[in-house]
């Protein structure tokens, strides 16, 4: 219990006394700022819904109150909404996890709330209520977090195990250290990860739940090195000793002889996995091109208490190419990655991924072109058991998009002309599958945009084309569309409205006709208030009432803001 004391008291020194010094060398900041103040936005808005043909799909009258103030405490803010209408009532809190990180030169203190990243394996975003501080005297790199990172919640037993009941959870303590040497560009950091599970914090749960209460280890090195000014290495690595179950069987001391320095750190038992993750990459960076290549291996089910989610059981090697011509103008980028699962061979397949893209991008004042292609492959190979064939899984996606800019400008008319074209498709390179899962998709689109500058009047005009493949389906959506805008009254006054045509067919069957249209109005009446009214209508002419029949929507929305 002493020690426990001791522990507790150094820990309070070690938090709140750098509290103590930022915040005397903070008060010359802190008196610029105002002690009190109130800010925000508070609104008003009522809407109504009109359908013929279709059951209502909105309720025909619905108002919204809703408001945003911002109270500030020496410029700390502290937000709060409400929101109260028709369906709704709300009030909400977001400072109720409340933090702070003040910084003073090399010195940053944590309380409260807190995320922070030592590395991506250890400690590496999880939020923890509680205490740290780091460090950079000079090139000397320290940090140290103490706090709660889970709460204690009991499970409901008024319910029963559902999506619906609430997930009981033990309360989990945990601290990270960290020790490094170096700059921001070129340094080696050594992090240390304790958390545990506290068992007595709530009854045990229903084993359905699959929660007990565990305890976890983390060590990691995190590198990054730059050598003559041109070539970067860059590596994050960790070991997890990681303990599922505190309660499961343990083992008899005979087996734990060798293992005294691990079961000082872990209680090591039938659940427990001592598992790796780690990354690395080696770049060049020159002014006409990069390249970096990357290498990623995370064991199955790797997990650390200090950071939420993990892909794992993954190995991933990348090449990441980029050039650079004609004063940056013409850019050329892409990757190509192989990965794969299965690292342990303990699984009946193993599934291959190619993944890979390039990027081409010309721009200037007056023209611009770019072309991107991405794909997606995923093929199966004989783990412990063989693929058979007709069930292999063998597929490709392709995504193509191209853009095509021109612009015109004098003193009185600004205009861009803008091509863009998508291709997508799924390719199934077994062919006994391919019939019923191929699909592709081509979209064309040609606009024009026109801007008066003179007399604050925008036009708009623009064609779509859209055709689609999947089984047993051939689908063709196109039609026009056309926008104005105009500015008033020193651009006080907004009015704006748009409309589109569209036709569809299926199977080379005529399907139906669509009509939408926005008109939409907005006033600043002064520095504090606003109007906006928005008008929408829909109109669908189907060819086959029995499949999907005609019908007529027309939406109004009014609102009124103040700001304070």
């Amino acid at each position: 219990m002493r020690k426990l004391i001791y522990k507790a008291t150094l820990l309070l020194a070690f938090v709140y006394l750098p509290v103590m010094i930022a915040s005397a060398q903070d008060m010359a900041a802190l008196k610029k700022q105002k002690p009190f103040s109130v800010s925000g936005t508070i609104g008003v808005g009522i809407g109504t819904y009109n359908v013929s043909g279709v059951p209502s799909r909105a309720r025909s009258f619905s108002y919204l109150v809703s408001g945003s103030p911002v109270v500030s405490v020496y410029g700390i803010s502290f937000p709060v909404g409400i929101v109260v209408s028709d369906q709704q009532r709300g009030f909400t809190q977001p400072f109720n996890q409340y933090g702070a990180s003040p910084r003073y030169k090399w010195l940053t203190v944590h309380g409260g709330w807190r995320s922070v990243t030592f590395s991506p394996y250890t400690l590496g975003g999880a939020v923890f209520l509680g205490g740290g501080v780091e460090m950079n005297p000079g090139k000397l790199r320290l940090g140290f977090v103490y706090g709660r990172f889970n709460k204690a919640i009991e499970a409901d037993s008024t319910k029963s195990t559902s999506y619906f009941s609430q997930i009981p959870a033990y309360k989990r303590t945990g601290y990270a250290a960290k020790i490094g040497y170096g700059t921001e560009d070129n340094h080696v950091d050594f992090i240390y990860m304790r958390a545990k599970d506290d068992s007595n914090s709530i009854r045990r749960p229903d084993a359905l739940y699959n929660i007990t209460p565990a305890e976890n280890a983390v060590f990691g090195v995190s590198l990054k090195y730059k050598l003559f000014k041109h070539i970067v290495i860059e590596s994050d690595v960790a070991g997890s000793l990681y303990t599922r179950d505190q309660g499961a069987d343990t083992f008899s001391n005979e087996l734990l002889k060798d293992a005294g320095v691990l079961n000082r750190l872990v209680k090591i038992n039938a659940s427990s996995q001592a598992l790796t993750a780690g990354q690395a990459s080696l770049g060049y960076e020159a002014q006409a091109f990069n390249i970096r290549v990357q290498y990623k291996r995370v064991d199955p089910n790797f997990q650390s208490m200090g950071a939420y989610y993990f892909e794992t059981d993954v190995e991933n090697y990348t090449l990441i190419p980029s050039f650079y011509f004609m004063r940056r103008r013409l850019i050329v980028n892409g990757s190509i990655g192989w990965q794969h699962d299965n690292i342990l061979k303990d699984k009946s397949f193993r599934s291959n991924k190619t993944i890979g893209n390039v990027n081409v991008a010309f721009n200037e004042q007056a023209f611009g072109a770019s072309v991107q292609y991405s794909n997606y492959g995923i093929s199966q190979d004989r783990g412990l058991n063989p693929v058979i064939d007709t069930l292999r899984v063998s597929r490709t996606n392709h995504n193509v998009n191209a853009m095509l800019r021109y612009t015109l400008a004098n003193e009185q008319l600004q205009q861009s002309f803008i091509l863009v074209g998508n291709y997508q498709a799924l390719v199934d390179l077994n062919k006994s599958t391919a019939g019923g899962t191929e699909t592709n998709s081509k979209t064309g689109n040609l606009s024009w945009q026109g801007a008066f500058l003179k007399s604050g009047f925008n036009v708009s005009a623009s064609y779509n084309y859209t055709v689609a493949d999947a089984p047993f389906l051939h689908a063709v959506i196109h039609g026009p569309s056309v926008g104005l805008d105009k500015q008033l009254w020193q651009s006080r006054i907004t009015l704006n409205t748009n409309w589109s045509y569209q036709l569809q067919t299926n199977n080379d069957t005529k399907a139906g006709r669509y009509i939408s249209g926005t008109f939409t109005g907005s006033v600043r009446v002064s520095k504090r208030n606003a109007l906006n009214a928005t008008l929408g209508y829909l109109q669908s002419i189907s060819d086959d009432e029995q499949q999907s029949p005609s019908f007529k929507e027309f939406r109004t929305n009014f609102t009124y803001a103040y700001t304070f």
